[in-house]
């Protein structure tokens, strides 16, 4: 009986000690789960700053695009120069204000309108072989044409030296136009001056 008692009393020992072993586990095991919980939250709020973060870059990455694109469609549209792109058949894609100016009308009258319509009947092969050369040699090209400028009121000429290249992409010719009708005039003002001069024998080269 005793041996029974004692044996009785051993697991009973046993059993306490085993519960406060399990304690003891359940303790560190909830004490890992809370570390766990605080290192993920944690990590979620400094995820969540890198977001923050990222979004303010892009925002200021937009903006400066933004910017930029408007100051170059600023640029484009003011310059002092006519800037036009064409296609392969020779339609206006686009055009700034300057060009507008050089054929007498409208910018968006003028958009996916022939191009030669305004050149004049002499300048017109000039041009043709300009566009070709352009697309199939895919090289720069130059040449001087004269334009019809009209409006309701003005009827005239205009005369434009004409730089030609295609696009990175190939797939338009982007022309940008001088006019340089004052400086023709002054050239032929001073041939005609030549030639008087060289009927009274007064010419020296």
């Amino acid at each position: 009986m005793k041996n029974q008692d004692k044996f009785v009393n051993e697991a009973t020992l046993l059993r306490l000690i085993a519960e406060e072993e399990l304690k003891k586990d359940k303790s560190a095991t909830s004490d890992m789960v809370e570390f766990d919980n605080l290192k993920l939250i944690h990590e979620l709020h400094v995820h969540q700053i890198e977001l923050e973060m990222q979004n303010e870059e892009l925002k200021k990455a937009h903006n400066q695009a933004y910017e930029a694109i408007e100051k170059y469609v600023e640029l484009y549209d003011y310059a002092p120069s006519g800037n036009l792109s064409l296609s392969k058949e020779g339609d206006i894609i686009e055009l700034n204000y300057s060009a507008a100016a050089m054929l007498g009308n409208e910018r968006n009258l003028l958009k996916n309108k022939r191009f030669g319509l305004y050149i004049s009947h002499d300048s017109l092969g000039t041009f043709n072989r300009l566009l070709d050369r352009s697309f199939r040699l895919k090289e720069k090209e130059s040449c001087e044409l004269i334009l019809l400028h009209k409006t309701d009121t003005v009827d005239k000429s205009i005369c434009v030296h004409v730089d030609a290249q295609l696009s990175k992409n190939a797939s338009k010719c982007l022309l940008t136009m001088s006019d340089i009708s004052e400086r023709k005039k002054l050239e032929i003002e001073l041939n005609k001056t030549v030639e008087l001069l060289r009927e009274h024998n007064l010419y020296k080269p």
